[in-house]
């Protein structure tokens, strides 16, 4: 499937970013890496495209993301020397830089839909670790990081509820691939079930 010099990349990367984000607080850990790699090679194996590509850019996907604080975070230039100093050739380090900056929720509405399959693949892999049970794990933790409330009086921004139905529960409808969307949802579902079971505990009431 690879090369071993291709393996030996997908080690050090791997290896690498462990250690980058060993006791990252807010849920971009390592742990959030290892499952992003599987569900994208899990999606790549039924969609295509080039696997390497994936699974790279599922290993570094959150190294350069903004919501880590510097202790974490590289810039995409030192990302870039990190590739090179692992000898990935220069044209899969265009690919996955492309993929790992323009995947994010806040680009939605911008003109940086992946464009490619691989991008497409990894990001369904990394918005279905922000939903289910996984993804409301997920966004306690964040929430705990942060020091944000689980939920106010009113839908005001900033609680973990509101990121919840504002966010979270969009995603089902932005995967791109077909095995995206299947896995995407049963974890939806779930989802809604806590929200609502949530609510009715805590006396919430919509608006």
């Amino acid at each position: 499937m690879y090369s071993n010099k291709q393996q030996e990349q997908l080690e050090a990367a791997a290896s690498f970013v462990s250690k980058q984000l060993k006791n990252e607080p807010t849920g971009h850990d390592e742990a959030h890496i290892n499952r992003v790699r599987q569900l994208a090679v899990h999606i790549a194996q039924q969609e295509g495209g080039s696997l390497f590509v994936i699974e790279m850019a599922a290993i570094v996907h959150d190294v350069i993301d903004d919501k880590l604080s510097s202790e974490w975070k590289l810039s995409p230039h030192d990302l870039k020397q990190q590739l090179l100093l692992w000898e990935v050739d220069t044209r899969d380090i265009r690919y996955i830089m492309d993929i790992i900056t323009t995947m994010s929720f806040r680009h939605r509405h911008m003109q940086h839909q992946p464009v490619t399959l691989e991008g497409a693949i990894v990001q369904d892999a990394d918005r279905l670790d922000a939903i289910g049970a996984t993804g409301i794990a997920r966004v306690f933790t964040y929430a705990g990081a942060k020091g944000e409330p689980h939920y106010t009086e009113g839908a005001h921004q900033g609680t973990v509820l509101v990121h919840m139905q504002e966010k979270l529960l969009q995603l089902k409808d932005l995967m791109n691939t077909r095995a995206g969307k299947q896995l995407a949802h049963e974890r939806h579902e779930f989802m809604c079930l806590f929200i609502k079971t949530w609510k009715e505990e805590c006396g919430l009431t919509d608006e």
